[in-house]
């Protein structure tokens, strides 16, 4: 039995895996017989991996077509984001006032790896560093449930959406308010902090949202003119 579940969560993790490197992406069909022989286990951990992916909404399954992996929509977009506003406010507040200055430094080692991947586009490897800024920043509040219900919204956003499609402002936007956001909490001003992480959630939503909307827009064209 515990050797049943060791499968099904490596299995698990291994298609989280291939989402995160876009060897799996939004509108792709997933057939667990591929999978399963990708990954060289049996079918069974795969298709509960699947169910177990599909509870946590990064993947979809409809009778007689099976699993897929769901495109993120305008909607969906939008009430991922409201939540990281109100639970992320909460968390950095409590940040602030807890942050030690290991944890300022941890930080600044953070901003800096992030500020270091550059690009024409905005790249999968820079989402990644802007997650782990916000997770350690979830960590330092000492709200581990809290930190715990935002890594689940981060997977729910960031692996089924491509980064590429955010515009290349966003780069330098992000950056700034990353150090306003350092600022705020060295000084340990909750309010202030909190301030500036929901200006900077909205920000980044409003760009998704614009990303999301030209992807439509490219759809329509090509279906009009298909």
């Amino acid at each position: 039995m515990k050797n049943s579940q060791t499968l099904v969560e490596k299995a698990y993790q291994q298609i989280k895996l291939m989402l995160l490197n876009d060897e799996l992406v939004a509108g792709q069909k997933l057939r667990y017989q591929d999978i399963a022989k990708r990954l060289d286990m049996s079918q069974t951990p795969v298709n509960l991996a699947l169910v177990r992916l599909e509870n946590e909404g990064l993947v979809h399954w409809e009778a007689n077509k099976g699993y897929s992996v769901p495109e993120l929509d305008m909607e969906e977009a939008r009430e991922l984001y409201e939540l990281r506003i109100l639970l992320e406010g909460f968390l950095v507040s409590k940040a602030a006032q807890n942050i030690t200055d290991d944890d300022l430094s941890e930080l600044r080692l953070l901003l800096d790896g992030h500020r270091a991947v550059r690009g024409e586009v905005y790249c999968r490897e820079r989402l990644w560093c802007d997650a782990r800024i916000h997770m350690a920043i979830a960590r330092y509040s000492g709200h581990k449930n809290g930190a715990t219900y935002l890594h689940q919204l981060f997977d729910r956003i960031y692996l089924r959406y491509r980064p590429e499609r955010l515009s290349i402002e966003r780069l330098t936007e992000a950056e700034q308010q990353h150090e306003n956001l350092f600022k705020a909490l060295a000084a340990h001003d909750a309010q202030q902090a909190q301030e500036i992480m929901s200006h900077h959630i909205a920000m980044g939503q409003q760009r998704m949202l614009r990303g999301i909307q030209t992807r439509v827009e490219e759809r329509s064209r090509v279906q009009l003119w298909g």
